[in-house]
């Protein structure tokens, strides 16, 4: 009965002193203008809001989980998948009007930049991206919009040693 009590113990204290960790993160995200408005989209949520005031900077909002409760003035919709990155065609439902939908259509694009290195065992990759997407939206005009994308991967450590560049 002791062992059991001081084992949960042991337990509770390591929650609490360090707390939760993930096994991996991986998040992309991309923003631009194009004319009276601005595209922002995170994995999980894409946003339409008029150009002025700027949205702020994609490095500040890409890891958003939910862009629509930061921007609760904007058109929103929710990502039909989250689990396949920053693909060729990517399609976003309305959060209003389930039957309303944005799609994505990559062009081109032209990485800027990329940057790997080790983190405790783990790989961190973060790659900067210029895509050009055709935007589909209903009752609209199809139009080309250039965006700066985002790509952050930190993978889990796999049994490799805590070891850092």
């Amino acid at each position: 009965m002791k062992r059991a009590i001081a084992a949960s113990l042991g337990l509770a204290v390591s929650v609490l002193c360090f707390g939760t960790a993930t096994a991996g993160d991986w998040q992309w995200g991309c923003l631009g203008a194009t004319g009276d408005e601005q595209i922002l989209f995170s994995r999980y949520t894409l946003v339409i809001a008029p150009a002025k005031p700027a949205l702020g900077k994609l490095e500040d909002l890409f890891r958003i989980f939910d862009l629509s409760e930061k921007f609760p003035d904007a058109e929103a919709y929710n990502a039909e998948q989250t689990n396949d990155g920053l693909q060729k065609t990517m399609t976003y439902t309305s959060q209003s009007n389930p039957k309303n939908k944005v799609t994505l259509t990559e062009t081109s694009s032209k990485e800027i930049s990329h940057r790997h290195h080790l983190v405790c065992g783990r790989d961190e990759d973060t790659t900067i991206e210029r895509k050009v997407y055709r935007v589909e939206r209903p009752n609209a005009t199809p139009i080309s919009v250039t965006l700066q994308c985002r790509e952050y991967l930190l993978t889990t450590r796999g049994g490799r040693p805590c070891i850092s560049d």
